[in-house]
């Protein structure tokens, strides 16, 4: 083993690996959700929502799915590029967790979404939104200690 593989896993905190693969099986489960409502399968949505669920997801508005999907994306491919230690994971991060919070102002300002989707996934909704933006600090935070590679480095290396 050379100087610089035993300095790479030194650098790579015991955390970071927890931490992406909590958050990457957390938007796993989330990109199903995703692709299950996008189809429109009234079995699985009436079954994790109720029937409000089914009247809430038909005919979902465009916006509210741009958002949706850009905090999909953003939370599949964040950890991800965390685990590569690459300079965008912050920002990947970020986008996500901007992503999440607009769904969930509009979709609770404008779509009455408490009363129609029930206190159970509102709040489990409320809570992934939260996890997000902890994501979003924590890839800051590594970025910050020099744990992933910066512009400068990704140019020269």
């Amino acid at each position: 083993m050379n100087a610089g593989s035993t300095t790479r896993r030194r650098q790579r905190p015991w955390h970071l690996w927890i931490v992406a693969l909590a958050v990457l099986a957390l938007y796993i489960g989330g990109a199903r959700d995703y692709l299950l409502i996008l189809v429109q399968d009234t079995g699985y949505i009436r079954d994790q929502f109720g029937p409000g669920g089914v009247v809430y997801f038909t005919d979902y508005p465009p916006v509210p799915r741009i958002f949706w999907t850009i905090n999909i994306v953003g939370g599949l491919i964040a950890p991800v590029l965390l685990l590569l230690r690459h300079r965008w994971t912050t920002l990947a991060a970020i986008v996500a967790a901007a992503g999440q919070i607009a769904l969930l102002t509009i979709t609770f300002a404008f779509f009455d979404r408490w009363a129609k989707l029930g206190a159970s996934a509102s709040l489990f909704d409320i809570g992934v939104g939260i996890a997000t933006v902890l994501f979003a600090c924590y890839c800051w935070w590594v970025s910050r200690r020099g744990l992933t590679a910066t512009a400068e480095a990704t140019r020269t290396g």
